[in-house]
């Protein structure tokens, strides 16, 4: 015997709400499983976040270390600085002091020289009656007598005259003299030419 009507239509309805319930179960699961893909995206997102936010605050406390340690170097190289010009300065000073020194010695010594060859020269000439320039540090030179002569010419021949230099040549050394002597505050006269 055939069963139909009622039993069939039950059996297809079981059936059409398995089919349905398990369709939405497969829809529920994969949502759940989207989401624990989200979760572990978001977790290894904060992760790496976290991790860069330690090494940014780990940079950002080496570079104040950096940048403290820098003021300290500047300061203290501003302090040297100081000291070092200071040094310089007073070092600069010395060496203008022992110039100045030097230049007044060098000043002496042709001062000496010059007028070591001007007395010479004045020696030389009293004997052949020539007329000299006057000297600064004495008198007019002046006619000498027969015995001055005598001694003159003995001293002359036991210490022979230097070379004769001529007049530009003896103008250019008294300028030069007279100029260092104003460099280094020694007032020298001026000599007066006699024709």
């Amino acid at each position: 015997m055939t069963v139909t009507g009622p039993a069939t239509t039950a059996l297809d309805s079981r059936r059409d709400k398995s089919t349905t319930a398990n369709a939405n179960a497969e829809k529920a699961r994969a949502g759940v499983t989207a989401l624990d893909n989200r979760l572990q995206r978001n977790a290894d997102q904060t992760k790496q976040q976290n991790q860069a936010l330690r090494n940014a605050t780990a940079e950002a406390n080496r570079l104040k270390r950096a940048l403290k340690g820098t003021a300290k170097e500047r300061a203290r190289l501003t302090k040297e600085r100081k000291k070092a010009v200071v040094r310089a300065d007073k070092a600069q000073a010395k060496a203008k002091t022992a110039e100045e020194k030097y230049e007044k010695v060098v000043l002496a010594e042709l001062v000496k020289r010059e007028k070591e060859r001007d007395r010479a020269a004045a020696r030389s000439a009293s004997t052949t009656g020539k007329t000299l320039e006057p000297v600064p540090e004495r008198s007019p030179v002046v006619a000498a007598s027969a015995s001055t002569r005598t001694r003159t010419a003995k001293a002359t021949s036991a210490n022979p005259p230097p070379e004769p230099t001529d007049a530009s040549t003896a103008i250019a050394v008294r300028t030069a003299a007279r100029k260092t002597a104003a460099d280094a505050g020694v007032r020298v006269p001026r000599t007066r030419r006699t024709r």
